[in-house]
């Protein structure tokens, strides 16, 4: 189960590799922020900045379920699913 609002998403169980697909597909991108449980912040402003490993979930339950988020810098941050709070989402750069 989800809560939602307009501006984010509160996620109060594990988020699925297949909804973070959804979210970060280009043709339908918009820029949001993961937040952990920790407060950790991850901005994601283009679809370029984010991706998830080619492993789905299901061929070993003992893989944790994780995406990458690359900083401004290009410096990659590992987040797995299980520590994501809320995805914060932004308006479109015009």
């Amino acid at each position: 189960m989800c809560l939602f609002n307009l501006d984010s998403l509160l996620v109060s169980r594990l988020v699925t590799r297949e909804e973070i697909a959804d979210i970060i597909k280009p043709d339908a991108f918009s820029p949001f922020v993961i937040v952990t449980g920790s407060g950790s912040r991850f901005s994601v402003n283009h679809p370029d900045f984010v991706g998830l490993p080619p492993i789905p979930e299901e061929v070993d339950p003992d893989i944790p379920s994780f995406m990458i988020v690359y900083t401004k810098n290009g410096v990659p941050r590992f987040i797995p699913l299980e520590n994501i709070q809320e995805i914060e989402f932004r308006p479109a750069a015009q």
